[in-house]
């Protein structure tokens, strides 16, 4: 296992695993090359680790992880997760989940508004490093920091996770927003509400409200919600112009996570006394049937209130 030094110092290069090749993880692994770093992929139908590296990057679909990680060992090396989502069943963050099945406590997430499209493009974008460990979190920020990819860090690892699965919800909420053709003004309050919504319900877990506000949090709202670029905006998008589930997730080209993750805060008995009228409605739309205009006079019938508390 690697050796972090108080301030995050670490052996340099690093040798990095990637486990899943998707566009995310092929954009990360670009940029740890890219900083001098010796990034592989490792396909996660694989049951055993090559020898020698120093971090593992979690770069798969979350509802795939649980099952990915019980065919193999727990590695001895730190475990950062780049996946967005919440697990069906458990309502587990990525990190959770990775504790939950290796026993690992060396874990941090790295979250942020970024497309890997643009990433790979060159385009500049920031995010996050986040963990409860601030060696680890100061190690990881340095491993991915350049002058187009500026990380940040922040011990808030709950928030930091929590508002980049959030984010997957209410990015269908902005695709119906626009596929209905609600207008600017619409958008804009919509994503207000969200982002209240996501506190409300990242707080409960023990989130820090600074973290919503961030990156993380606001931004990665922003990117989601109002980008055709996102699969949870072109999900609600083709909702509103009346095409089915099923058929929008055939043409999503990949996992849209916010309908999982939708499920998820509907099942999870944490958040069943918080507000959260959104992602009700969201779950009513993707998994109840409701026609969408209802759920829209539903929420515009709701009963006036302060808009803090």
């Amino acid at each position: 296992m690697i050796e972090i030094g108080r301030k995050g110092a670490a052996a340099w290069p690093a040798r990095v695993c990637l486990l899943g090749e998707g566009r995310w993880g092929t954009a990360a692994g670009a940029i740890l090359s890219e900083n001098g770093h010796q990034p592989f992929f490792v396909h996660h139908a694989e049951t055993a680790w090559p020898r020698n590296f120093d971090l593992l990057c979690l770069a798969i679909p979350v509802q795939h992880v649980r099952e990915t990680l019980r065919r193999l060992p727990a590695p001895m090396v730190p475990v950062v997760s780049l996946g967005k989502g919440l697990e069906v069943g458990t309502g587990f963050r990525v990190t959770e989940i990775v504790r939950d099945a290796w026993g690992s406590e060396a874990v941090a997430a790295l979250s942020g508004p970024n497309f890997a499209e643009e990433i790979l493009r060159g385009l500049p974008a920031a995010t996050v490093a986040a963990s409860r460990d601030e060696a680890l979190a100061a190690w990881v920020q340095q491993l991915f920091h350049n002058r187009r990819f500026r990380v940040y860090r922040s011990a808030d690892l709950i928030g930091v996770e929590i508002g980049g699965a959030l984010k997957n919800v209410y990015g269908i909420a902005g695709g119906l927003c626009a596929g209905l053709e609600l207008g600017e003004n619409a958008s804009a309050s919509l994503l207000t509400r969200c982002l209240a919504e996501m506190s409300r319900l990242g707080l409960c877990l023990g989130g820090r409200p600074e973290t919503f506000a961030g990156l993380s949090g606001l931004g990665d709202l922003i990117l989601t919600a109002r980008s055709r670029q996102s699969r949870n905006f072109l999900l609600g998008y083709q909702l509103a112009q009346g095409i089915s589930l099923k058929e929008a997730l055939a043409r999503a080209g990949g996992v849209v996570e916010g309908v999982p993750t939708t499920a998820s805060v509907r099942e999870n008995p944490l958040f069943r006394e918080i507000k959260k009228p959104l992602a009700e409605e969201i779950y009513q739309i993707l998994f109840e049937g409701k026609e969408i205009r209802r759920s829209l006079l539903d929420l515009l019938e709701r009963e006036a209130a302060p808009e803090l508390g």
